[in-house]
């Protein structure tokens, strides 16, 4: 199957299933009614994926939706899923930073302006002995009375070099950590949309009905 045009709406590609309809005024326990098929989903190649070229490191600035990244990147906001795809994105709520707004409403729902200030968590600074060489990375979680001793030119050292965070800062940092994502570039976005329409291809089964369209059993319908 050959990917062709826009694909625009995610939703679009999904082929159908023909199902028992549950609807109240059907006429008999055989009619079917043709659904899309929401179970099915394709994930990103490992080739592709592993391709780092492949890919254009992107930060999500402000409000910005998937879809209005997608008609910068490809001309088309219909797109939007092959970004969300392309991260391995299914919870939009969950897993798209929040809009300044919906962070704003969240941290009310959960925290007092008192909570926001306690201390959510302590976090290593760099530290560096006197030659430059690192002795202690930055944003390691540790206790409050966390130290590092070393030696440093003959001399026997013992450093505390950590900072408070904050459980707004924590839940800043937390939200801001799911703008980082990969754009995959134009000159391989051909390639991803075949793959994904040939997977979204059914196969030859006693359920098939078309490469779109499948039947369903009908748990109303007792064989004999």
């Amino acid at each position: 199957m050959t990917y062709s045009g826009s694909p625009n709406s995610y939703f679009r590609q999904l082929p159908d299933l023909d199902y028992p309809s549950l609807a109240n005024d059907r006429n008999s326990a055989y009619d079917y009614k043709i659904v899309k098929n929401i179970f099915k989903r394709a994930v990103m190649r490992d080739d592709i994926y592993d391709e780092v070229t492949a890919f254009t490191k992107y930060s999500i600035e402000g409000d910005e939706r998937a879809d209005q990244i997608a008609y910068d990147f490809y001309k088309d906001s219909g797109l939007d899923w092959v970004i969300l795809t392309t991260n391995n994105i299914i919870h939009v709520r969950d897993e798209w930073p929040m809009s300044n707004q919906d962070f704003l409403n969240y941290l009310n729902s959960k925290y007092t302006s008192q909570e926001l200030s306690n201390i959510h968590h302590y976090e290593t600074e760099i530290l560096r002995n006197s030659f430059g060489q690192l002795i202690q990375p930055e944003g390691l979680r540790v206790p409050a009375g966390h130290s590092v001793t070393f030696i440093d030119n003959g001399v026997l050292r013992t450093e505390s070099k950590i900072k408070q965070v904050t459980f707004l800062e924590n839940e800043t940092n937390l939200n801001d950590a799911k703008r980082n994502i990969n754009i995959l570039k134009n000159e391989f976005l051909t390639l991803f949309l075949e793959d994904f329409a040939n997977i979204m291809t059914y196969q030859e089964s006693s359920q098939y009905i078309s490469d779109d369209l499948k039947k369903t059993e009908n748990p109303r319908i007792i064989s004999p």
